[in-house]
């Protein structure tokens, strides 16, 4: 799902030609987004008196630390979000080749595959809490480079997909720390809620984002927009002092780093065949949709539609508010759902709903195709989540969270090269209904395996 783009490779177009060029990124359109009817700011507060209302907010040590998790989560997501659409866009504005904005996304990506196993294993050895202030004080560090190699006349594409590459290595800490940390804060009956909780909150990051990057390029220019990055990074960084060491987590952490961590995990995989479907599913899914759903869809407005990069930034954001939509229905009845239903159905209608986008005919109805494909995406990161939760020992969640990383956002580097590549032979139209189909047989295979299709919500 979500969208980084960068190089940490040798930078090449269609015609082997590398670039170089010093970067003078453009604006990207007037869109008036609210326009539109969206006003992030009513969301964000209806979001914060939901979570008011909940049990698990009362004021107790683990509940304000919960809280500030979520604020140290949005800005950090946010941060993360508005880095996504200023680069992207920039890149395949400035490079022109599909195929080099192909490989940029993917290069992003790679980290989370070299460094998410390591980032497991150090979750589950070190604090959390401690991993996660870091993390947000380090990437603030990496992304004021920009302003400052700009102002040096130093900054080329080669150089800010460097920068890239390092900004996800770093971020490729926080997400097993955060999911690992979340069943340490709220009692089992309440993981269902938080997780929704959570996914909400970058849901709703990720709507700040792409509508404060249209704005902000056109009012105050791309560079200036990294500083404000660099900013929300530190301000992410001073939450992440609000939230407090789980009394349980210096009881499960791995006393050392050998051979042992590893074998842990496998001997959990072997124990338990539920989660070695979770897992392979996961993959195949992710192969299959995140390639075009990053570079695809760039490519689509652009190459096809002739749309802007408010257009683009408008289509994330349609599809950030129809996750909202379906996490409020979660929080609600959430827990009245199986939770395998909940997967399964989440995979095979993640896959369906790309199909209709071959035959969308105009940006506005394109908005409307992704705005349902996202009503389904939160059946599969919160089941997922919850069912990792709940049969993986907290022990060694740190590590099993880190496989996820890799099956998700790992396996995104090779699909969005693959969607690169395709594009430049297939209709970016007809490759969104082939990979429907084949996503929609990946979660439909899962319901032939009877543990995970009646997988209970208990």
């Amino acid at each position: 799902m979500i969208k980084f783009i960068t190089p940490g490779v040798n930078l090449t177009g269609s015609k082997g030609i590398e670039h170089k060029s010093i970067i003078r990124i453009r604006t990207v359109g007037n869109h008036d987004f609210f326009s539109h009817g969206f006003s992030p700011l009513y969301i964000f507060y209806h979001f914060k008196s939901l979570l008011n209302s909940h049990m698990f907010m009362k004021k107790t040590n683990d509940g304000n630390s919960f809280l500030a998790l979520t604020g140290n989560l949005f800005f950090f997501q946010v941060s993360h979000a508005l880095f996504q659409v200023s680069l992207i866009w920039a890149v395949l504005d400035i490079s022109g080749s599909k195929q080099t904005t192909g490989l940029l996304a993917s290069a992003v990506y790679l980290p989370y595959l070299f460094f998410s196993l390591p980032a497991g294993i150090f979750a589950d050895g070190r604090s959390k809490v401690s991993i996660i202030r870091w993390v947000c004080l380090v990437e603030a560090g990496i992304v004021l480079l920009i302003p400052l190699l700009h102002s040096l006349d130093s900054l080329s594409i080669r150089m800010m997909g460097i920068i890239a590459f390092i900004l996800t290595s770093v971020a490729a800490f926080y997400n097993p720390s955060r999911d690992s940390l979340i069943p340490l804060y709220l009692p089992e009956s309440k993981l269902l809620r938080g997780n929704t909780i959570v996914q909400m909150t970058i849901q709703i990051a990720f709507i700040l984002g792409p509508v404060l990057a249209g704005y902000l390029i056109d009012l105050i220019g791309a560079v200036q927009v990294f500083m404000l990055i660099g900013v929300l990074f530190l301000f992410a960084f001073i939450t992440g002092f609000l939230m407090k060491h789980p009394a349980l987590e210096k009881d499960i952490q791995i006393q050392s780093l050998d051979m042992r961590t590893l074998t842990d995990i496998l001997d959990t995989l072997k124990n338990d065949p539920v989660l070695i479907w979770l897992l392979i599913i996961t993959v195949v899914d992710n192969l299959f949709i995140m390639g075009p759903a990053v570079v695809g869809m760039a490519i689509l407005v652009r190459e096809v539609f002739n749309g802007s990069a408010s257009d683009w930034a408008l289509c994330e954001t349609f599809l950030s508010v129809g996750m909202i939509v379906t996490s409020l229905l979660l929080m609600k009845w959430g827990r009245k759902i199986p939770l395998g239903i909940m997967l399964i159905t989440g995979i095979i209608m993640d896959g369906l709903t790309y199909i209709p986008v071959k035959w969308a005919s105009s940006i506005p109805l394109l908005w409307a195709i992704i705005f349902f494909h996202a009503l389904f995406i939160p059946l599969i990161v919160v089941g997922r989540t919850t069912i990792i939760q709940k049969r993986v020992p907290h022990s060694l969640q740190g590590r099993f969270f880190s496989l996820i990383s890799i099956s998700v956002i790992g396996l995104t580097a090779v699909s969005t090269a693959l969607t690169g590549l395709a594009t430049e032979y297939i209709p970016v139209r007809d490759l969104f209904a082939y990979i429907g189909i084949l996503a929609a047989i990946t979660g439909g295979t899962a319901l032939f395996y009877k543990p995970l299709r009646t997988l209970q919500n208990s």
